[in-house]
């Protein structure tokens, strides 16, 4: 099969460029000049006739003269079969450090560190392949990575947060990793940050349905051309990086308006070592103590036999959330296999992931006939994080997913300049969740258990089948399984020529993606408690959806000058979709309770009381639909290093976002963007590192989720017209260490983003009435974000670092009307007002022992305040320490 994949992959890959008018033919290597930037030279180890004995494995010295590279030798099968050597494999890349400079001039933060971090190619012949993903004006060939190692030449604004930072930084969830990033904008609203909560460059952050969100290329949205909501992120033990695409990208999609995130998981090419680490915590929630201390554990392996390298991960959670009634747990096993030869690499990696949760979505909000504007407000400062003072039978609502992803990534390197990579990959999301019809709903103490609910006879509209009757104290499931499988062939032919004495480096790749989601909606029995795998009771929303993809793509980056890199490139999206539709609630449809002697002599007739809740609008008429569209999305984007120590980069593209289509007007509008960015990175000032960009979108048809859910339905969704994004991102770090030497470095790193999202044009139909709301902002999109920390670290004798962080999250609104503070009687739509946020965090490396310990905190002033409206008020998380340790050995 994998010879066929290449078979297919190469005679596509011929057949696209062909019709560009460009060239195959294989050319000389060009010579390129020196960067202006620090010269980092990569020493391409060539292919040898056998492999040979492993290197030693302590850290390769700092500060080296570079080593003159072997000559080239081609590999044989002969000269393999004859090895009698080990099998080990060295690394194919080493990283040699420029010459020693003064003190002063060494940017601490930047030291060259191991000869390669976690890298993702291991046969001797792929020098060539992986001296490109150190340092390119694109994307490495390889998918599981999406950034080179090096920015220097990238042509795009990007963030790679490497191990190293990621152990000073000690983050406790996913999403406070990306607080350093900038253009990065996180809501979390869950203690362990699962259920998504990341946008980038004024994308709402909810569930990060905007984004491209990936683990080793492999995508984690639910089901991307049908419900790209993110549930479930990697927990921070296994990640040994973090890569973000802001701006151009072309070679991932879709979702890629705003930009990608690939989270690197253990490489298995990586060094040996085993870890085990352990943390406990404390979470103040204002409310009843009901599960004691959160815990979180993890251990892990890696180890190398010959040519194979083996990882083993498990990591598991236990811990509180931001209502007292919350607690998240996760038990997360992580493998992965690769083989390493001379011209061929492979891996074979595994995620199996199991949640437990007692999480809903259904916040504070207060009957709309008995109350007033800002009384849910003033009700939510009152009850605090304490939400069985207004909803005990919210402590019965609980969230059930099953994870498991798999993919197998082979690399095939024809010679230095060719490389073909092929990827199978497959993956299901279970998603159950189970909760109380409305915060008043306490099943434990029902008036009159054992009630089913029913379909009305002549209901309210009049006809015999468009209303449900519920008791009350009844619950609800949401039963949803999303399916995945596909096959990708990638090609890169690097120094190709172009014309007039350039050459190019030309990637090309096409995948073909299948994709299906089953989604539904059930009522149980008056007094019963739904629990994880139940799934009997009355379907009150039905339907199953699939998805067939094809997508390919065309880039080149060419040398159009020593320092001037150029890289267009287009895009192909082709989707066919399909919806079988059995039971569907109105999208606006929700439950009201039984009020006039009409409403309750229907609730006698159907379930035998007279007191029950009333939905309206069901349709049980079975019906199919479907449409397909096909894209052509180009782009074009560039990098300048021709100033001291510096990148200017920029570019356009056209993106496509999807859609969540449970309750979608069908066929749905695709959301088009057009999408600008000119940006500067730099170390060319003494201790200084900074990166700013400016960027500008123009998004049609762009899809907005409302505040609140329909009750049969779930989510409710509208279209905006043309929503237009302004903003600028800047990012800078200051080291003391350049200018004092020595081993202690004190630091100051900030990051900014503001990003003005506007509807520049949309209307809304409020009960009949239709409001221009042009001119509004975006719902769940703050303006401004913002962090600054302070930090000391000594990297002699036992290392230690302290730092301290000030994050600022603007305010933003919840509707597209942009309702202000206290204006809703229920609390459900209105501003959610800025916050500051203080954390810190210390970590103690105990001498040459492998072990280490830290401290940290989150909302150290242990401030109250509105994390978000999503069915209701939202608090933030209260104040939070950990404490844990970790052993390496």
């Amino acid at each position: 099969m994998r010879f066929e994949l290449l078979k297919i992959g190469l005679l596509a890959s011929a057949s696209i460029f062909l019709v560009s008018g460009a060239t195959w033919a294989q050319a000389p290597q060009a010579t390129s000049e020196e960067p202006q930037l620090p010269s980092v030279d990569v020493i391409q180890q060539q292919p040898t006739p056998a492999p040979q004995a492993a290197e030693p494995k302590a850290a390769p010295k700092k500060k080296t003269a570079p080593k003159q590279a072997a000559p080239k030798q081609a590999p044989t099968k002969q000269a393999t079969a004859k090895q009698t050597t080990p099998k080990q494999q060295p690394p194919p890349v080493q990283v040699v450090s420029p010459d020693p400079v003064p003190p002063s001039e060494d940017l601490f933060p930047q030291e060259i560190g191991p000869v390669v971090e976690n890298p993702i190619y291991g046969a001797a012949a792929s020098g060539g392949a992986a001296a490109r993903a150190e340092i390119s004006a694109q994307t490495p060939i390889n998918p599981r990575s999406i950034l080179p190692r090096s920015l220097e030449e990238f042509s795009s604004a990007a963030t790679h947060i490497s191990l190293e930072q990621l152990t000073e930084q000690q983050p406790r969830t996913t999403n406070e990793i990306f607080t350093r990033v900038p253009g990065a904008i996180v809501v979390n609203d869950d203690g362990l940050a699962h259920h998504g909560g990341i946008g980038i460059r004024g994308a709402p952050p909810r569930r990060s349905r905007k984004i491209l969100v990936m683990e080793d290329g492999q995508s984690v949205n639910l089901a991307l051309w049908l419900d790209p909501s993110v549930h479930y992120f990697a927990p921070e033990d296994r990640i040994e990086s973090v890569e973000v695409i802001r701006g151009t990208v072309i070679t991932h999609g879709p979702n890629n308006n705003f930009g990608v995130i690939n989270i690197r998981n253990l490489s298995p090419f990586g060094p040996d070592e085993t870890v085990i680490s352990g943390a406990i915590g404390w979470i103040k929630n204002n409310g009843a103590d009901l599960y004691g201390l959160s815990n979180k554990r993890h251990v892990h392996t890696r180890q190398s036999f010959d040519n194979v390298g083996v990882v083993a991960s498990y990591s598991g959670a236990d811990a509180d959330g931001a209502w007292d009634t919350e607690r998240l747990r996760h038990n997360d096993f992580y493998g992965a296999i690769g083989w390493k030869g001379v011209d061929q690499d492979l891996v074979v990696s595994m995620v199996h992931a199991r949640q437990r949760d007692n999480y809903d979505e259904s916040n504070l909000e207060l009957e709309e006939d008995d109350s007033s504007p800002g009384e849910p407000e003033a009700a939510f400062f009152g009850f605090g994080h304490c939400k069985t003072c207004f909803a005990p039978g919210a402590i019965f609502n609980t969230y059930a997913g099953d994870i498991t992803r798999a993919q197998i990534t082979h690399n095939y390197y024809v010679d230095d300049d060719t490389t073909i990579t092929s990827r199978l990959y497959a993956s299901r999301h279970r998603r159950d969740r189970y909760q109380i019809v409305t915060l008043e709903d306490d099943p434990s103490d029902a008036d009159d258990p054992g009630l089913a609910p029913a379909f009305g006879i002549d209901g309210p509209g009049g006809s015999e089948e468009d209303a449900v009757y519920i008791p009350e104290d009844s619950m609800f499931g949401r039963l949803r399984t999303f399916r995945s499988i596909g096959s990708e062939v990638r090609a890169e032919f690097a120094n190709r020529p172009f014309f007039a004495g350039l050459s190019q480096d030309i990637q090309t790749g096409i995948r073909y993606e299948y994709q299906d989601f089953k989604n539904r909606n059930f009522l149980g029995l008056s007094g019963q408690v739904l629990e994880d795998g139940d799934e009997e009771g009355l379907t009150i929303f039905e339907r199953n959806l699939r998805a067939n993809t094809v997508s390919a793509f065309l880039q080149t980056s060419i040398n159009a000058a020593p320092d001037l890199k150029v890289v267009p490139g287009v895009r192909f999206e082709y989707y066919h979709i399909n919806r079988d539709s059995f039971v569907v609630a109105e999208e606006e449809g929700e439950a009201e309770e039984a009020e006039t002697p009409a409403d309750e002599a229907a609730c006698e007739e159907a379930i035998g009381e007279d007191e029950c809740l009333i939905l309206e609008g069901i349709h049980r008429d079975r019906f199919s639909e479907d449409y397909q569209r096909f894209h052509v999305l180009p782009g074009i984007a560039l990098s300048y290093t021709g100033l001291y120590r510096s990148t200017i980069y920029g570019g356009y593209h056209r993106g496509l976002s999807t859609a969540v289509l449970r309750n979608e007007t069908f066929p749905a509008p695709d959301e088009i963007g057009n999408n600008f960015q000119l940006g500067i990175r730099s170390t060319a000032l003494r201790g200084l590192t900074f990166d700013v960009a400016a960027f500008h979108h123009r998004l049609e048809d762009f899809q907005i989720k409302q505040a609140f859910s329909a009750t049969g339905a779930d989510k409710v969704y509208n279209r905006a017209d043309e929503v237009h994004i302004n903003g600028v991102e800047m990012y800078g770090r200051l080291d003391s260490q350049p200018f004092t030497g020595g081993h202690l470095n004190f630091f100051a790193e900030a990051n900014y983003t503001y990003a003005r999202s506007i509807i520049h044009k949309g209307t809304i139909d409020d009960d009949g009435t239709i409001i221009d709301v042009s001119g509004n902002r975006v719902p769940e999109v703050p303006m401004h974000v913002a962090a600054l920390t302070l930090g000391v670290e000594n990297r002699a004798g036992w290392h230690w670092d302290a730092s301290a962080t000030y994050t600022y999250r603007g305010n933003f609104y919840t509707d597209e009307l942009n309702s202000p503070y206290g204006s809703d009687p229920e609390g459900e739509v209105g501003e959610v007002p800025d916050a500051w946020i203080l954390s810190a965090r210390a970590n103690l490396r105990i001498g040459d022992t492998g072990a280490s310990i830290f401290i940290a905190g989150d909302n150290l002033l242990d401030k109250l305040y509105i994390t978000d409206r999503e069915d209701g008020l939202k608090p933030g998380m209260g104040r939070t320490i950990w404490t844990g340790f970790k052993y390496k050995f």
